[in-house]
């Protein structure tokens, strides 16, 4: 070996070695974390989505970027959520330490209630090049975490290939977690070649309420119904309403295939049913009502759509409500992801039967909540279970809002003009009509007595509104005559009396010129009025009869018009 040999082989050592340390250092696959993230969830579903609803596959993408070719050993990715995770893969770990995420191996058990939801588990999906054979996902329970094994490649020339797949079907209890909802990643240990670059991601951007609002309305287009109206002598003077139900975010409302990242719907194995559902429930029905609803949605502007369902039984888009039965479930079958669902439900008609329990004022209410109802969604032993319902929600009821006034039985009549101004005065003269010749079957009145309540407006003597009062008939407030002894208009009679009269029982004083509402608490009176000054000067006029205003609201009249002929 020559003397310059010997001087040039250190320095090509020094090469050789650096060379290989450096492959050594950089034979490596990176993993990448890139996570589809849900927009917004209810803040109190028990089994929220943890990847975009409109998206097919959406989920945890886990991406192997080859740096060289070189051996690799096997370990342990997992994912860590600050949430319970309410779904599961096939296997289970209910250990509460790390040692799991430091070997692989550790094959967990079947899942005590199976693959929650059974549709769309935990699963890993589109596994190709380095993770084709990635296996063993499993659900730590305790450790709210999702584990899954990296394959090992120990024999030369080791890996040589790129990689992805993704893992889809996490969801997790919303309840007293806030948004955003971020998990962390990591690798069971750092000496196997495997790089882990992504360590946090984002799995749901924000939370709201299932439902915003309950509200008296109808969708976009169509006539609002307003309340319904049952009088106190059991007829139903107006038999429709109609309420608004307005989600609390794009896509709060989901159908069942929307509530599964793979496209498979949800499916009914539990008596509850899998699916977003809205539960009515109503207060106040009395004993005898039957309220007739139906779902007015199919073409609402907002595409938001719904059957009432029964268990897993899908139903239609009506059912009926009563005292013993006073729930209803809508489930929704359509539903935009991109805008705020608003869904509206209608009283299509109420049946009151003869002995209805509808004697005495009241009102019938309505509030709403997403459904089926639960309190977690795991077992106790803290497995994943779909036995309440999948999804299923804490209860929050939204409401209540009045549908169905009960109100008693009146005649509102309106006297547009009223003089008292000596030596001219008007006579009034008010009839109960329903004392009549026809038979029940006839369409005869049902016979009934009434005090009458009489609402002044006087006109101010120098222009402009005077101070309104009142005056409501009772056994010791008695003008005029034909009025009993306990200060009601009795079926079949009539009571007359003078305005002078009137302003002497209702403490006023001097003249009156106005308008007069005239209310009797019985159906079918009627009226006449008559200024005169009782010598040579008379003008009669009918009193006019009003709908109610409970039932016909005066600030909207039908077709734009008071009507004063009821």
């Amino acid at each position: 070996m020559t003397l310059r040999s010997r001087r040039l082989m250190p320095g090509l050592l020094a090469i050789v070695v650096a060379l290989f340390l450096a492959s050594s250092a950089f034979a490596q696959v990176q993993i990448t974390i890139t996570p589809t993230p849900s927009p917004n969830e209810i803040q109190t579903n028990h089994a929220a989505q943890t990847a975009d609803p409109s998206t097919s596959g959406a989920g945890i993408l886990v991406t192997g970027a080859l740096l060289a070719a070189s051996p690799l050993t096997t370990t342990v990715l997992s994912f860590t959520y600050p949430a319970t995770i309410a779904s599961s893969p096939t296997n289970c770990d209910t250990s509460s330490t790390l040692s799991g995420a430091n070997t692989t191996g550790a094959p967990g058990t079947p899942c005590a209630n199976g693959a929650i939801p059974p549709e769309d588990p935990i699963q890993i999906i589109g596994a190709t090049g380095v993770f084709a054979s990635v296996s063993n996902l499993k659900l730590n329970t305790n450790l709210k975490r999702v584990e899954v094994d990296l394959p090992g490649f120990p024999s030369a020339p080791g890996n040589t290939q790129s990689g992805s797949f993704r893992i889809t079907g996490v969801r997790v209890d919303m309840n007293g977690v806030s948004a955003p909802v971020n998990a962390s990643a990591a690798l069971g240990s750092a000496a196997n070649n495997y790089l882990l670059s992504t360590t946090t991601y984002t799995a749901v951007n924000g939370t709201g309420a299932g439902i915003a609002s309950v509200a008296v309305g109808a969708r976009t287009g169509q006539p609002n119904l307003g309340t319904a109206a049952i009088l106190t002598n059991r007829t139903v003077p107006k038999g429709t309403a109609s309420v608004l139900l307005t989600g609390g975010f794009a896509g709060a409302f989901r159908t069942r295939t929307q509530l599964s990242n793979n496209g498979n719907a949800l499916g009914n194995i539990n008596p509850n049913g899998n699916s977003t559902r809205i539960r009515l429930t109503f207060t106040g029905i009395p004993t005898g009502v039957t309220l007739n609803l139906s779902i007015n949605g199919s073409t609402s502007s907002t595409g938001t759509s719904g059957v009432f369902a029964s268990g897993t039984v899908l139903g239609s888009g009506t059912t009926s409500v009563t005292s013993t039965g006073a729930t209803a479930d809508i489930e929704i079958t359509n539903a935009p992801l991109t805008t705020v669902p608003v869904l509206e439900v209608d009283i299509a008609s109420i049946i009151v039967s003869t002995t209805a329990a509808v004697t005495t004022p009241s009102s019938i209410t309505m509030q709403a909540s997403m459904a089926p109802f639960c309190s977690a969604a795991t077992d106790a032993a803290g497995f994943p279970t779909e036995a309440n319902g999948y999804p299923c929600f804490t209860e929050t009821e939204v409401g209540p809002v009045t549908l169905v006034s009960i109100i008693p039985v009146s005649t509102t009549m309106l006297m547009p003009y009223a003089l008292t101004l000596p030596p001219f005065d008007t006579g009034i003269a008010i009839a109960n009509t329903t004392a009549d010749p026809f038979a029940a079957t006839g369409g005869s009145a049902i016979p009934s007595a009434g005090t009458i309540k009489l609402d002044f407006f006087p006109t101010s003597s120098t222009g402009g509104a005077g101070t309104p009062f009142s005056l409501t008939t009772s056994s010791t407030v008695k003008p005029g005559v034909g009025l009993s002894s306990d200060g009601t208009l009795a079926a079949g009679a009539t009571w007359s009396v003078l305005m002078g009269q009137l302003l002497t029982a209702a403490g006023q004083t001097g003249t009156f010129q106005g308008y007069v509402f005239i209310s009797a608490n019985f159906l079918d009176a009627h009226g006449t009025a008559t200024i005169s000054d009782f010598r040579t000067y008379s003008l009669t006029a009918n009193v006019l009869v009003m709908p109610p205003p409970a039932t016909a609201t005066r600030s909207t009249p039908s077709g734009g018009v008071e009507a004063l002929d009821f």
